[in-house]
């Protein structure tokens, strides 16, 4: 019997005694016409009612589908067909030599052979349907949501609706990017030999630099194509203090300093910085008020005061006019 704490294990009587004994991997006890057996946990529940003479089979555990009963299929225990029920609505379907309880369609679709085992394909009459190769044969699947089936390459992806109905363009460069005339917030990849549709996201619209379709916010997108030279180079922009530009894929590139900050140009030819906004305009107020003064230089010459106080006039002429190549 089966033992009702574990559903991969159950009890047979030895010698008198209840020995707990363990399903093999994969399998779980069940219980047909009252024997413990250990069968696919995913196949349908045994009928309940039976009356059909027993017909010995060779092979355990092997199943064929019930020629009078669409819904239900044989499955060989101990030596014995014994009558199994698929789930809900499901019905028996034989493909390849197996059996298996499949939803109506997929057991009403054209049988239909295939060799490449896991390919797939897109159904021809179905847009919400694709197909995967198991077994030999071609097995129904429905894409989730609202989404439909879309070939590409080899393989079969679902993708959206507009993505789906979107013109098929072939392509060379795998992974390779660019922007959509008409629809400002969608870019195409280069996906299996094909351009397919995705978008931007957070509202962010596409802008196409050097060689790739990059996602960039509204302002971004639509400033003026400006051609830079120095790779990484940074500047501000003269109308708004808090952008700044970077030269990226030869064309400057906005961006905005964080919030509270505004572009400073430090030197002159050197990167442009964001500043804290107070200290950026007290710098500036500084510099205004105070003028620069010419520079004076120190000499030393190594020679103290009371020295020099020592000399008389003649010798610290002298010195001073060696010191800045003055005649006297």
């Amino acid at each position: 019997m089966c033992n009702s704490s574990s559903k991969a294990s159950y009890f047979q009587c030895v010698k008198s005694a209840w020995q707990q004994m363990t399903c093999t991997a994969g399998t779980e006890c069940r219980t047909v016409n009252n024997k413990a057996v250990c069968a696919d946990p995913n196949a349908p529940v045994e009928s309940s009612t039976s009356t059909e003479t027993k017909v010995a089979c060779d092979i355990n555990n092997s199943t064929m589908c019930d020629a009078s009963d669409k819904s239900a299929f044989y499955m060989c225990t101990d030596k014995f067909w014994t009558k199994m029920q698929c789930d809900g609505t499901n019905v028996c379907m034989a493909r390849g030599g197996k059996t298996a309880c499949v939803d109506q369609a997929t057991a009403d679709a054209p049988v239909l052979p295939c060799t490449v085992a896991n390919a797939t394909q897109c159904a021809p009459d179905n847009q919400k349907i694709f197909q995967i190769c198991i077994d030999d044969y071609w097995t129904n699947s429905t894409c989730a949501d609202d989404n439909y089936c879309l070939l590409r390459g080899d393989s079969a992806v679902c993708v959206d609706k507009a993505t789906a109905n979107a013109p098929v363009l072939p392509c060379t460069t795998a992974k390779a990017t660019r922007c959509i005339d008409g629809a400002p917030q969608k870019y195409q990849l280069c996906y299996d030999g094909y351009w397919s549709n995705s978008t931007c996201i957070d509202n962010n619209y596409c802008l196409f630099r050097g060689e790739s379709a990059l996602c960039v916010d509204k302002a971004t997108a639509e400033a003026p194509v400006q051609p830079c030279t120095k790779a990484n180079a940074t500047r501000c922009v003269d109308e708004d203090e808090l952008v700044y530009q970077l030269c990226y894929d030869g064309f400057w590139s906005n961006s905005t300093c964080d919030t509270g900050n505004v572009c400073r140009m430090p030197d002159t030819g050197k990167n442009a910085v964001c500043m804290d906004k107070d200290e950026a305009y007290l710098s500036i107020t500084m510099s205004t008020l105070h003028e620069p003064t010419p520079f004076r230089g120190t000499i030393s010459m190594g020679v103290s005061v009371r020295d020099a106080l020592s000399w008389g006039p003649s010798v610290v002429l002298g010195a001073l006019a060696i010191a800045f190549g003055v005649g006297i």
